[in-house]
């Protein structure tokens, strides 16, 4: 991708900053026009960039994938350049208003006189956020209301701050506290319930905080009409022979209607040898309409997460329609076809953005323009594992290089990524192929092209014929494709007085709770919303019941006292022997175990399927057939870290492994496995390094983290390749990470193997 976007307005930190005065050039380039907010007056060179990236900058990287709301790291001034007391770090993207020169108002200043709506949805992208910041250790900055900006609908922050100590929701829920004095009547009730659960421990992860807020949008987003409105349109572009481009509805097309499986719109970029990068795009295209068509997008099954998961498996199903095609017709190498995919879809009151590849999704309101979806390319790999900056990254060679594209490979390693964006206000998404966003085409002409849409002076169709013409007379080095998605939503009158909300207690009491508890698991709890036209009466949460309360604390000292004793049978040797020993011997003696008869039949009930895995369980990974072990389609690929690509190796099956820690992303769960053990014909036998598959124009990630070596410069029609490399077997004590879907697709159906299995855990994890 050519992609070096300047950002001329930038944020400071670090001690070199506090001895700058405005007025003051750092580093002879650097403006300084109020306290740490600097202005880059030469913005077409490079910055200062580090030889090794710092622990206090790395947190920026990893959640490189949260750029709508994180600033990133712009470059640095070292104390040798400048001649300050100590280092600067820039961030770019931050929360400044480039007209006024100052910074965004925060949150808890423009929370009075919000919209009940606009109020949930600050709150709910606060939620989102806080599990991906505990990863990092920063969530403090959740809690620092000076470093939360506003942007319109969105949250943004001005800097992270890294934790002291791990803080946990009860924290969140008090801050939030004091902001209910000023909360929208119609929410108020509901904010002051949510708030009293979270100081009191009931919602002890993002999760269940999320799902509360979830439905308080739902009900809100009941009382706003809206329209969607849609226009598509491709183009060969002037140095391209054939057009490899795809779009739904089809080129040409202006659709309007409601929210549901219709308001999709779909741009597909094929890629590959042999003109099949246009047939990659249209079976893309044809398969996710099918999977569209058989969604029951209605309000009364509205369900989020089970959508985001049916998005991703529609992804996954057009990659293997399409890989599938490619071993049909023995494609190999740079002949396989694929393509990239960006598709976008109006449901309810959100916006669901699905995205394989470099094609992109821009988000426009009239605050701003922002990139939604991030390159599926070696540069923001590099960034997101924290190995550099993002504008160092894209100095490097094979920067632009695909690492994943539907059809290329099984959809074992393929990662779709699904957002979704509640919308309560008029907004249009921008889907577009890279012959139009290279050179940071969209970031130029947003404003005069895009923006009038939103005041109606200007309509979609005339748009999307503005937007190929600049993408054919300044870039025009590659097909272009465009899709315009024009929401509006509109509060209607009888809005202002809807029903009040409230939420129902939880179903799970209170436990205590440490200050890191916030692991995620599945929802508990449900927010109690009455019908739109009957007036809403506040719940109020009754004190337990005292017998109730002792069975209770009986069962649960009970089950403590059992699982101790499991315990000690699997892990402290002695005991296990000890009780085996005394088990035979009563059981011998009573008939009930002949320990030297055989029996000749053993009959197994059906075991339900698993649903989640959670922290503390054992799993082991099943095979598809008897004395198959280490077959290749029976394996689990563990990735370096939550949301990455990178595979650090993979685990055969009749493997056990267990789950260590359990974590929620926008893509879904996430597990932390810990090996414990793998078959023994496994070990007996060294690994032999599995042949490379010359990918057309997509490959796995290497396991290596130094740079990739992209291949020789291929055709202009085909796009650069990182080359694949041997995945290597992990081994007892190893850990990686891996969604939780995929890992049960793989796990037998009792998560919790052979206790003989079991004991085989005992492996130190440092």
């Amino acid at each position: 991708m050519q992609n070096s976007v300047a950002k001329h307005y930038l944020w400071a930190l670090g001690e070199g900053i506090k001895g700058c005065r405005p007025g003051d050039l750092i580093a002879g380039r650097y403006l300084v026009k109020r306290d740490r907010l600097l202005v880059d007056t030469q913005p077409e060179q490079l910055p200062e960039l580090p030889e090794e990236i710092p622990s206090v900058v790395t947190p920026y990287l990893r959640l490189f994938a949260y750029q709508l709301h994180v600033p990133q790291v712009y470059g640095l001034v070292s104390s040798h350049t400048s001649k300050l007391s100590g280092d600067i770090w820039l961030l770019e993207n931050g929360p400044i208003l480039k007209v006024t020169e100052s910074l965004m108002p925060e949150l808890a200043d423009s929370w009075k006189g919000a919209a009940a709506m606009r109020q949930l949805n600050w709150l709910w992208q606060i939620a989102q956020l806080w599990q991906p910041c505990i990863a990092q250790g920063v969530a403090s900055t959740l809690l620092t209301p000076e470093l939360l900006r506003v942007e319109g609908q969105l949250v943004r922050f001005l800097e992270l701050q890294p934790d002291r100590k791990p803080p946990n929701l009860s924290q969140l829920g008090k801050l939030w506290q004091q902001w209910l004095e000023d909360a929208h009547p119609a929410i108020a009730n509901f904010l002051r319930q949510l708030c009293q659960q979270m100081v009191a421990g009931q919602v002890r992860h993002g999760e269940q905080l999320m799902g509360q807020l979830d439905k308080a949008l739902a009900k809100c987003g009941r009382y706003y009409d809206r329209h969607v409105e849609i226009a598509t349109g491709t183009d060969v572009g002037r140095a391209r022979a054939h057009n490899e481009d795809a779009c739904y509805p089809p080129s040409g097309t202006v659709w309007g209607g409601n929210p549901g499986s219709e308001a999709c719109a779909i741009v597909c970029d094929g890629i590959g040898g042999q003109d099949g990068g246009e047939v990659a795009s249209e079976e893309a295209i044809a398969v996710l309409r099918d999977k569209l068509q058989q969604m029951p997008l209605h309000q009364a099954n509205w369900d989020p997460l089970s959508l985001t998961s049916k998005l991703e498996r529609a992804a996954c199903a057009a990659n293997d329609k399409i890989a599938s095609r490619n071993d049909s017709e023995h494609r190999q190498g740079r002949q396989r076809m694929g393509t990239t995919l960006v598709m976008a879809l109006a449901h309810i009151h959100e916006l669901y953005v699905a995205h394989v590849g470099d094609s992109r999704a821009y988000w426009i309101t009239r605050t701003g323009c922002y990139q939604v979806t991030l390159d599926d390319d070696v540069a923001c790999r590099e960034v997101r594992l924290g190995y550099s900056l993002y504008r160092d990254a894209l100095e490097q060679v094979a920067a632009g290089a695909l690492i994943q594209a539907l059809g290329i490979t099984s959809s074992n390693t393929l990662h779709p990524t699904v957002q979704r964006f509640p919308v309560d206000d008029d907004c249009v998404l921008l889907l577009c192929s890279d012959g139009l966003s290279d050179k940071d085409r969209v970031e130029e002409c947003w404003e005069a092209e895009i923006l009038p849409i939103l005041d109606g002076t200007i309509g979609v169709a005339k748009a999307r014929d503005r937007l190929i013409e600049i993408a054919n007379t300044r870039n025009g080095h590659d097909n272009v494709t465009v899709a315009l998605i024009h929401c509006q939503a509109h509060l209607r009158d009888e809005g202002n007085t809807f029903t009040e909300l409230s939420v129902a207690p939880l179903d799970t009491p209170p436990e205590p709770m440490s200050d890191t508890e916030d692991l995620s698991t599945d929802l508990t709890g449900s927010t109690a919303f009455g019908d739109p036209d009957s007036a809403g009466q506040t719940q109020f949460v009754q004190p337990p019941d005292k017998g109730k309360s002792r069975l209770s604390l009986l069962l649960k000292i009970l089950f403590l006292l059992g699982l101790g004793g499991v315990f000690a049978y699997f892990f402290i040797p002695p005991v296990g022997r000890a009780i085996d020993t005394a088990g035979e011997s009563i059981f011998g003696k009573v008939g009930l175990i002949n320990p030297a008869s055989k029996p000749e039949k053993r009959v197994e009930s059906v075991p339900s399927p698993v649903k989640s895995l959670e922290t503390g369980s054992f799993i082991e990974i099943k095979s598809s057939a008897a004395g198959q072990l280490g077959k290749e389609g029976d394996r689990l690929d563990l990735r370096v870290a939550i949301g990455e690509l990178t595979v650090k190796g993979t685990v055969p099956a009749g493997s056990v492994l267990q789950v260590t820690n359990k974590q929620l992303t926008p893509q879904g769960n996430w597990l932390e496995l810990k090996v414990c053990s793998i078959p023994e014909i496994v070990r007996s036998n060294s690994p032999k390094p599995q042949s490379n598959k010359d990918f057309s124009t997509v490959s796995k990630p290497p396991i290596n983290p130094s740079p990739a070596v992209a291949t020789p410069s291929p055709s202009p029609a085909v796009k650069p390749t990182v080359d694949a490399v041997a995945i290597a077997k992990l081994q007892a004590g190893e850990i990686g990470w891996i969604q939780e879907r995929d890992a049960i697709s793989k796990v037998a159906s009792n998560p919790t193997p052979n206790p003989n299995q079991q004991g085989k855990c005992v492996v130190n994890s440092d």
